[in-house]
């Protein structure tokens, strides 16, 4: 029977720091690396809650960290590639490869699958040779990515669809699915064990119309993560988060998952929202937007595809990462 298990999101987020929202606030250490439409890529710091930034110059929705953590693989609205030295800064030029990228996951084999979500396909990005290696369509419009713990399945969300293809890695068929997985879903993360399937809501649309926090004029739909048991693929539980989640990610021992969300209700702000995956409550919450779009004053253009507002999606952290890079630039006005 599906839960629904509501979690206040404390409105009460100070520019630049974590907020403490339980009693039990876990003292969690690492870099984040999160992925925006501004056309740069938002680091912070968990253990302080500093901010820092990569700037590369295209609205994105995808990221990933190579399996060594030293080089960051970005992928754009546009349907481009481009590939970050953390260590130096360095950065390639941007190459096409799809059409509208939209979720990311390093195969069993190192090659990146990257989520289309203008034509439904997955496109493998080859870490070798940097280029694209394979193309194979899933649905109609994909966005997150996860592969289970043998590395022999792969599931992959259709945003509009609601539902989760179960693919075949080896044949890169689809053999099952996952239906009931949320009104409009974006990206997804199995957990360490290998035993639940997570998935971000967003919930920004539903039926085609406008439905979400920050999508409608009143009464918006708050976002939520559902859970998938992989055993039975069966949606097990919803957790409702507010605004609109993005995307997750596991501390490696599997306590805590954090969730990016963006419009926060009453706050052009994006947050990283720390749940305890025992108990299902949020005990943390990072801003992720206001140092920079609020008390330093950088402003986004009304213009811009997000109409001014500071919006994030996907979310990696480097656990091993015990401060800001040095060649992350600060933000300034």
């Amino acid at each position: 029977m599906k839960k629904f298990l509501f979690l206040a999101l404390m409105l009460v987020l100070v520019a630049g720091m974590a907020v403490a929202v339980s009693a039990n606030e876990p003292n969690l250490s690492g870099v984040a690396y999160i992925q925006g439409h501004g056309g740069h890529i938002a680091v912070l710091d968990l253990a302080t809650g500093n901010v820092a930034r990569f700037v590369h110059g295209k609205p994105s929705d995808a990221l990933i960290l190579s399996k060594d953590e030293k080089t960051i693989y970005a992928f754009s609205l546009d349907g481009n590639s481009k590939e970050i030295d953390i260590a130096t800064g360095k950065q390639t030029e941007w190459q096409k490869l799809g059409k509208k990228h939209c979720g990311t996951a390093m195969a069993p084999d190192g090659t990146i699958w990257v989520s289309d979500m203008a034509d439904g396909n997955v496109y493998i990005y080859d870490t070798k040779t940097h280029k694209l290696k394979d193309s194979f369509n899933v649905s109609k419009s994909i966005c997150g990515i996860t592969f289970s713990k043998d590395g022999k399945l792969a599931y992959v969300s259709d945003m509009p669809g609601g539902f989760i293809s179960i693919v075949d890695v080896a044949t890169k068929k689809v053999t099952g699915k996952i239906t009931g997985a949320g009104a409009f879903i974006h990206r997804s993360r199995v957990n360490p064990a290998g035993t639940e399937l997570w998935q971000s809501d967003g919930a920004e649309l539903k039926d085609g119309k406008p439905a979400g926090v920050g999508y409608t004029d009143a009464g918006g739909i708050p976002g939520s993560v559902t859970i998938a048991d992989l055993k039975t693929n069966k949606i097990v539980d919803t957790l409702l988060i507010g605004g609109n989640p993005h995307d997750i990610d596991f501390s490696p021992d599997g306590k805590y998952a954090l969730v990016v969300t963006r419009q926060l209700p009453e706050r052009e702000d994006s947050a990283v929202v720390v749940i305890d995956t025992k108990t299902k409550r949020v005990v943390k919450q990072y801003s992720a937007c206001q140092k920079c779009h609020g008390a330093l004053g950088l402003k986004i253009d009304a213009k811009h595809e997000d109409g001014g507002k500071a919006f994030l999606c996907a979310i990696q952290v480097n656990w091993n990462e015990k401060k800001l890079p040095a060649s992350a630039t600060e933000p300034t006005n």
